[in-house]
């Protein structure tokens, strides 16, 4: 079936736009996908980044995706029973480096911003964050020239009033495991691309892989949360394990302290530059 991510259901309409627009970003810096991938999708929300490999491949993937947010992954799972022909599996659960519950906090206004690392102790810091991103974004000419021209102080006046809506959390204690555990009982034996974006939980989900799985990962994309923090370790993880490792930052990124890593496998194959 032909799909496009519009066409999936949502709990709110924008943000499918918002993570559409994210989705090609991800495939930079050597990340590919060929016919027959088996492609795990963890921080799936409502399955965007899915439903964009999914056409990519025109429907030949082998898909699981993990959402633990119980609104979340409600909608994840009618997603999969419509639109991906048996392809998508929606496990209900999040990853981690051993197994547990923790508190997550969901935002029905802006469901991207959910996370186990947000609550009310956090979330005006984060606000702040959010805030200084949208403003880059804009001065970027990302929503057009007429609001480029407004100040980046009023602007982000405006912003932040506007995201008051993520002080509105609701928090639902959800189940987390290791991915060595999920590999081992879904009887996965190759990972043709690992995409994490948990929202700050980048280094606990990398830490669930024991050694014996590593070897089955060929390429890895992360969204990294408070980069300048976090970038190092995600980086030196992959590498210990043998993948080729960029990074990218752009200036909306740069302003809210987030970052991609990209890690690829090298063929056995290849042969160094001379």
């Amino acid at each position: 079936m032909a799909m496009s991510a519009m066409e999936l259901h949502s709990i709110n309409g924008w943000e499918a736009s918002f993570l559409r627009k994210e989705v090609n970003g991800y495939f930079t810096h050597g990340i590919e996908c060929t016919p027959g991938a088996t492609v795990l999708d963890v921080g799936a929300n409502i399955g965007v980044f899915s439903a964009a490999v999914y056409e990519r491949l025109d429907g030949d993937v082998r898909i699981y995706a993990f959402e633990p947010v119980p609104p979340l992954h409600e909608t994840l799972d009618r997603n999969a029973r419509e639109f991906f022909d048996g392809r998508l599996t929606a496990l209900p659960y999040g990853l981690a480096s051993r197994d547990d519950e923790l508190d997550f906090s969901y935002v029905p206004a802006a469901t991207i911003f959910s996370s186990s690392s947000r609550d009310q102790g956090n979330i005006e810091d984060e606000r702040r964050r959010v805030t200084a991103s949208v403003v880059e974004m804009i001065r970027q000419g990302g929503l057009g020239p007429v609001l480029r021209r407004v100040p980046a102080s009023i602007l982000a006046l405006v912003i932040s009033r506007k995201l008051r809506v993520l002080r509105r959390l609701e928090t639902y204690r959800v189940k987390v495991r290791p991915l060595s555990s999920v590999l081992d009982e879904q009887g996965i034996d190759h990972i043709d691309l690992l995409k994490v974006d948990v929202e700050g939980a980048e280094l606990e989900v990398l830490r669930g892989i024991e050694e014996r799985h590593w070897p089955l990962v060929r390429q890895v994309v992360v969204e990294v949360e408070h980069w300048q923090q976090n970038r190092d370790t995600v980086c030196e993880i992959l590498r210990t394990h043998g993948l080729a490792v960029s990074t990218e930052q752009d200036s909306v990124q740069r302003a809210g302290d987030i970052g991609m890593v990209f890690a690829v496998r090298p063929s056995p194959h290849a042969t160094p530059d001379t």
